[in-house]
C-alpha cells in the first residue's frame, strides 16, 4: 500500500480549523431556458417521447402530487388508457407532503396523459375521452403537452371538456413546464431525465466563519473611512 503523501496544510487545518476557510466549492450544471425550450419543442424529431413522459411524470410528482404510478407497458397509455394515475395514500402520510393538494390527491383518483404531438387538440380530446370511458371514477384529468398553448385556447378546451365529460380537466403546456423547472429549481431533473449535455459552473458556498470574517472586515473598513473623513 503506497504511503500517503504528507500535507502541511491539512495537518495545520486539523489542529487549527478556525484559522482556515470553511467555504465549500462545488460544480453545478448550467441549463439555459432557451435550450430547454428548444429541446422540448423537438422531442418528436429526436424520437424521445418516452424520455418526455418520464420527465413529465417526475415533474408532476414534484409539483402536483407525489403519489403517481410508474409507467409500464406500451406507449400512449397502453391497456390502462392513462399514462399514469394517482394511488390511495394514508392520511398520516399526506400530512408530510409539502406540495400539491395532498388531501385530494391521496384520496381521489386522477388520470394523466402525456403528448408530444404538434396537433395537440385532437390528442387532448381523444385522451380525455379514453380516461372518462374507463369508468374508474376519475375526478380530475391532466394533459401535459410539450407544445406552446395559448391561454385562450387552453381555457376554452378545459371548459368544453369539463362540460362534456363532467370532470375537472387541466392542460399543462411547454410554458408550464419551463416555469416549474426554473421557478422550482428543478434544472437537474430536466438534465437527468432528458439527457441534456450542459456546461458546468463552479460555485462557492460560504461558511459561517468566512461570512463573519467578511463582516468584520467591512466594519473595520467602515471605521477607517469614518476616521479619514473626520480628519
Amino acid at each position: 500500500m503506497p504511503a500517503q503523501r504528507f500535507s502541511p496544510r491539512e495537518f495545520l487545518k486539523s489542529r487549527r480549523p478556525e484559522r482556515f476557510s470553511d467555504s465549500i466549492g462545488h460544480d453545478s450544471p448550467v441549463l439555459d431556458r432557451s435550450l430547454l425550450e428548444y429541446l422540448l419543442s423537438t422531442i418528436t424529431s429526436r424520437s424521445e417521447e418516452l424520455k418526455f413522459e418520464a420527465f413529465a411524470r417526475q415533474l408532476l410528482e414534484r409539483t402536483v402530487c407525489p403519489n403517481l404510478l410508474p409507467h409500464t407497458g406500451p406507449t400512449g397509455g397502453g391497456d390502462s388508457k392513462v399514462d399514469t394515475e394517482t394511488y390511495p395514500v394514508a392520511e398520516t402520510l399526506q400530512l408530510g407532503w409539502l406540495i400539491g393538494m395532498g388531501n385530494q390527491a391521496g384520496t381521489e383518483r386522477w388520470g394523466f396523459a402525456f403528448s408530444a404531438k404538434a396537433d395537440w387538440v385532437p390528442k387532448l380530446r381523444s385522451d380525455i375521452g379514453k380516461i372518462v370511458a374507463t369508468g374508474r371514477g376519475y375526478t380530475k384529468a391532466f394533459f401535459v403537452s410539450n407544445q406552446f398553448i395559448r391561454d385562450k385556447d387552453r381555457a376554452q378546451e378545459e371548459d368544453e371538456l369539463r362540460k362534456e365529460h363532467g370532470i375537472d380537466v387541466r392542460i399543462f403546456d411547454r410554458n408550464w413546464i419551463l416555469d416549474k423547472v426554473f421557478g422550482g429549481r428543478l434544472e437537474q431533473l430536466a438534465i437527468d431525465e432528458l439527457g441534456i449535455k450542459t456546461s458546468v459552473r463552479h460555485e462557492v458556498r460560504k461558511g459561517p466563519r468566512d461570512i463573519q470574517r467578511e463582516q468584520d472586515l467591512e466594519n473595520v473598513e467602515a471605521r477607517i473611512a469614518a476616521a479619514l473623513n473626520a480628519g
